[in-house]
């Protein structure tokens, strides 16, 4: 004889009742992680703003004021078009790659897209990285279409940073250091930097290049020893398709790749001409290819702890107070120029934000719609 219909209600209340706990607690546990992250990124904010004012204080506010009036508008104007140039030289070179994965968007929807994606990894301490899913989210609509090959020219416009970078870190470590009185472990540490990461960028290209697969079997053989739940085969073919997609980087889309890896090398340029440009209205001076290549250099390795506070804030204040004071320079130009260089990103970050209250919300909507 089966269960009378009370002790199946009953039944059916405690598994009710026992689901309601659960998620009472999984709320509670989801505000806690919450809570946790807005004290982390309270406490970030507070420890930047306190470099800040000790930097600004050191250098004396009103020689930092007078420094900056030194430029005039003209000066501004010209260094904020620099930073905004680059900038814009990093989005087609997205952009280049984005259409030859057959994603057709314009200069100006690509800009905000990056925009966004920019503003999240300013404003959130999160090793450079933050504003990525973002990035792959705007431009696949909400991981609706085309999400793998987002993804791959993503990975592909890294890659082509990091041997940018690394080569101009080279470069400024050998030719900028070596002019300099920086202690020979400094300038040695540089060098290492810059070799281990243009060793790992050619292993990279080295494995594109012949097809290789070996995130894929690595994944797997992780995963052979994980239960066979849906999301872990999920994961398995999503590596599996994003590598076939980055592997093709270098045969089927080889003119597009070149064609971004000199654009994403002006953007680059562009940002290393900045001190140029700042030193030349406020100072007079006109850097060196040498000198250049030095400021790239000790900025580049400054700026790896700048995602410790939102922004770099008082973080960075005082990585260029230290590089213009190896160059000999009055530190007050350090803070000004690293505050101009915080006001060109406002210039990005207001249209990020603009972009990301409006297109974001549609496309969460339609991210639940499929």
């Amino acid at each position: 004889m089966g269960p009378s219909l009370t002790q199946r209600k009953r039944c059916v209340g405690m598994i009710w009742e026992r689901v309601r706990t659960w998620g009472d607690l999984g709320g509670v546990q989801m505000r806690r992680i919450l809570g946790k992250k807005r004290r982390v990124f309270l406490i970030s904010v507070l420890f930047g703003l306190a470099l800040l004012i000790a930097m600004v204080w050191i250098a004396r506010p009103m020689a930092v004021l007078a420094r900056i009036s030194t430029l005039g508008a003209g000066g501004i104007l010209t260094f904020l078009l620099t930073i905004l140039l680059g900038f814009s030289f990093g989005v087609e070179g997205w952009r280049t790659l984005l259409r030859s994965y057959g994603v057709e968007y314009s200069f100006w929807r690509t800009f905000r897209v990056m925009a966004g994606a920019y503003t999240v990894t300013y404003l959130t301490p999160s090793f450079h990285l933050g504003g990525e899913p973002v990035r792959v989210f705007s431009a696949s609509d909400g991981l609706t279409r085309r999400s793998h090959e987002v993804i791959a020219t993503v990975l592909i416009e890294r890659l082509l940073y990091l041997i940018i970078i690394a080569t101009l870190l080279l470069a400024g470590g050998i030719i900028g250091l070596k002019a300099t009185a920086i202690p020979v472990a400094v300038q040695q540490g540089v060098i290492a930097l810059a070799g281990v990461a243009l060793v790992g960028g050619g292993i990279l290209v080295v494995g594109i290049v012949r097809q290789a697969t070996w995130v894929s079997r690595s994944a797997a053989f992780i995963l052979q020893h994980l239960p066979r739940w849906g999301w872990t085969q999920r994961v398995e073919e999503g590596l599996n398709r994003v590598e076939g997609e980055v592997n093709e980087a270098l045969s089927r889309h080889r003119w597009a790749s070149v064609k971004a890896a000199g654009l994403l090398t002006l953007s680059v340029g562009m940002n290393v001409l900045a001190p140029f440009v700042f030193l030349g209205f406020t100072y007079g001076r006109f850097l060196s290819i040498g000198e250049l290549l030095l400021f790239f250099a000790l900025s580049t390795v400054f700026s790896f702890f700048s995602w410790l506070t939102p922004g770099g804030i008082g973080i960075m204040e005082g990585a260029y107070a230290a590089v213009f004071g190896i160059m000999g320079l009055p530190i007050d130009g350090g803070i000004a120029f690293s505050l101009l260089q915080k006001l060109s990103s406002l210039c990005i970050i207001g249209v990020g934000i603009i972009y990301l209250s409006h297109r974001g919300v549609d496309l969460v909507a339609k991210r639940k719609q499929q």
